[in-house]
């Protein structure tokens, strides 16, 4: 199933230009985010970057809105894209909002114990460790059931734990095989922009890993220079937006094959003494 949603999502961001506007989005979130750290906007660049989640939604309302009408057989166009956008837009952030919330009330409550036992320099990382990983994989397809099956908020929370549960070995290799396909992405554009500025990291070669780990937005860019720093937005920006429209119809599809592969519950209700069927 992971080959055949795969295929599929490559072949719907073929022949549905649409899906596009989804990486690209992201891309331009990325890019922008760099350049504005880079020049050193840091607090302008958390309050793009928190605006930017927010539309996050209405993109991908609009990705799996599209993928839908066109497993369907219908034409998905930039007005279809919009309007499924806008009518899952709350539908997608209001449980995300509440997914994000449950995260950090239970994270802050088991980095209280965590923080008296190993102190509190190691409570943050490990508390975001173990609360965020379980979160992200149960609640992970939130956003695909309130599309593909018009689930409410807390529904489609739901929905996700049970999508999960219910194939815990297909999930599994669906999470390895988008985190196969994003380190790919990433290990070429790091590759391509490794080699682009291959000149100017050249001293580097030899020093202190401590020296470069530790460098600031504007150290890096007075070392890699200008060009550098544009040639990196720009293979950035290439990347994350096939990355993000890959792996948005990729999650889409799977979720739409995982779930009609299904086997439909059997029907719950009992017969009265006249032989009539009542459903509960």
């Amino acid at each position: 199933m992971i080959r055949e949603s795969l295929r599929e999502a490559a072949a719907r961001i073929r022949d549905t230009p649409v899906l596009w506007a989804t990486g690209l989005y992201l891309a331009a979130l990325f890019a922008l985010d760099i350049l504005l750290e880079a020049s050193g906007n840091t607090v302008v660049g958390a309050h793009v970057g928190f605006f930017g989640l927010c539309g996050i939604p209405f993109f991908a309302g609009g990705s799996y809105g599209a993928i839908r009408a066109a497993g369907a057989g219908e034409k998905a166009g930039l007005r279809r894209f919009a309007a499924d956008g806008v009518r899952y837009f709350f539908r997608i952030l209001l449980p995300g909002a509440v997914v994000v919330s449950a995260a950090l009330v239970t994270g802050f409550l088991v980095m209280v114990p965590v923080s008296l036992i190993l102190g509190p320099a190691a409570a943050t990382p490990l508390s975001l460790v173990w609360v965020g990983i379980p979160f992200a994989f149960f609640t992970f397809f939130f956003d695909t059931a309130a599309v593909f099956e018009d689930r409410k908020v807390f529904d489609s929370i739901r929905r996700s734990v049970e999508f999960v549960t219910g194939r815990p070995g297909r999930v599994v290799l669906f999470y390895l095989a988008s985190l196969a396909i994003g380190f790919l992405i990433f290990l070429a554009g790091a590759g391509l922009w490794s080699f682009a500025v291959a000149e100017k990291l050249q001293p580097l070669a030899d020093a202190d890993p401590s020296l470069y780990l530790n460098m600031t937005p504007a150290q890096v860019v007075s070392l890699i220079g200008v060009n550098g720093l544009w040639a990196g937005v720009g293979i950035g920006f290439v990347a994350v937006a096939i990355g993000g429209t890959l792996l948005a119809a990729f999650k889409a599809c799977f979720f739409r094959r995982a779930a009609a592969g299904a086997a439909a519950p059997a029907p719950q209700g009992e017969f009265d003494e006249k032989g009539r069927w009542y459903r509960y």
